[in-house]
């Protein structure tokens, strides 16, 4: 699919482009080549239209200097004319090197976004962007963390994952990320900061990092890794609990959710714990269908401009395990489809949500494809629970809350599971 911006006199035809609902206040996976970290497609279709045609002025137009190029549409004003007088009179008159031109152009693109004050309206250059669509084809190879935005926009290490390079190279949640490769983040978004860090497999990376309670930055060396997930992972553990882990909302999840439970139970399960720690998100319709395994009403509303709303509902031909006692258990790095299944769960009382905050990724992009490979993601709506509860920047908070800490991690001790089989013992 691609979405052509026509910048010439003759505007093409633009094809839809499907929603995406990207899980972050800032949530990225450099887990692999993937950094959809709480991506969350959505099977809609949104067609953009209208798109401004560049042109070059003539002398004769009084609104811009000669030899300007214009904008024929609704950019075409004397304060737009003034970037152009820039442009001109940086071209003319810097002492220096002149960057060239897709340098400044995307710089000025990026600047704009600045104003929007919204970290998930990017853009990425035709490299980054390249390698996004690489992402969505399935390869995996990174470190294993999630990553995010703090309230400052410093970036940070929000979730490395067991087994990782990420953790085992030392990282982390929390770790202040300064410089990657000696490079500094300051200015970088999160797509930007991930298609850096993200990379082949065997070869290394180095961040410079800012954790609390060191006197110094920390420069930490993490080697890449092809990193292999299993979609579904399932046990029987004792008491007749199945413990069912799902790692993303990918196409088909919810399936295979049943299917798994459906052999724990042929096994004597009559219990779920449903295991969404560190699940970055996905599509949408697999929100939806997991949900719909366990609740029987609404799942989610979608927020768009203008407060126009649509209520998303469980689907009947998904319900598998609606009377079977459950447990969800999160973390920080629950983020999207993650939490709309929690706030589904929650608002509707259906079990109870167990372990940490999650990551507070609720707002909905749409890809926009540049006529020169590069893409600008554009926030067009957020998504809320089944009562109206943000989750964007707010996170679903568990009727529970039990911290793992990163000692933990390290003596392979899951006190979050723990605590989540002695509450659905009592259920």
């Amino acid at each position: 699919m691609e979405n052509k911006l026509a910048f010439n006199n003759k505007q093409q035809p633009q094809p839809a482009w499907l929603k995406i609902s990207a899980g972050l206040t800032a949530l990225i996976i450099v887990m692999g080549c993937t950094f959809i970290s709480g991506m969350l497609f959505h099977a809609n279709i949104y067609a953009q239209s209208g798109a401004p045609r560049l042109s070059i002025v003539s002398a004769a137009d009084s609104s811009a200097p000669s030899g300007v190029p214009s904008v024929n549409g609704p950019a075409n004003t004397p304060k737009f004319n003034t970037f152009w007088e820039a442009w001109f009179f940086l071209n003319e008159e810097f002492y220096g090197d002149v960057p060239i031109d897709d340098e400044r152009m995307y710089g000025a693109i990026r600047g704009m976004l600045k104003t929007f004050d919204d970290q998930h309206t990017a853009f990425l250059d035709p490299v980054r962007a390249g390698i996004n669509r690489e992402n969505m084809g399935g390869s995996f190879e990174g470190i294993g963390a999630s990553l995010r935005l703090d309230d400052s926009g410093q970036l940070m290490i929000a979730d490395p994952f067991p087994d990782r390079p990420a953790i085992l190279a030392g990282l982390r949640p929390g770790d202040i990320i300064l410089k990657i490769d000696g490079e500094s983040a300051d200015s970088l978004s999160l797509y930007e900061a991930v298609s850096k860090i993200r990379g082949p497999a065997n070869t290394p990376v180095v961040l410079t990092i800012f954790r609390d309670g060191e006197s110094a930055p920390l420069d930490v060396t993490i080697v890449r890794a092809k990193i292999e997930i299993e979609v579904v992972q399932g046990e029987l553990l004792s008491d007749k609990v199945a413990h069912i882990r799902l790692t993303t909302f990918n196409n088909g999840a919810s399936d295979k959710v049943l299917r798994e439970f459906q052999n724990l139970q042929n096994q004597g399960a009559n219990r779920i714990i449903l295991d969404l720690r560190s699940n970055p998100g996905g599509l949408l319709s697999e929100a939806v269908d997991v949900s719909s395994l366990f609740v029987n009403g609404p799942i989610t509303v979608e927020k768009m401009k203008g407060g126009k709303e649509k209520i998303f509902t469980s689907d009947d031909s998904h319900q598998g395990a609606l009377d079977v006692p459950l447990v969800v258990l999160v973390n920080a790095g629950s983020a999207s489809a993650s939490e709309i299944v929690a706030g589904a769960v929650q608002d509707t009382q259906r079990g109870l949500i167990i372990g940490g905050q999650t990551f507070g990724k609720g707002s909905v992009q749409i890809p926009h494809k540049l006529q020169d490979g590069s893409e600008l993601r554009v926030t067009i709506a957020e998504w809320l629970t089944p009562a109206r509860r943000q989750i964007h920047g707010e996170g679903i908070s568990p009727d529970i809350v039990v911290e793992m800490s990163f000692e933990d991690v390290k003596a392979d001790r899951d006190p979050q599971l723990e605590r989540a089989i002695r509450e659905i013992l009592v259920q």
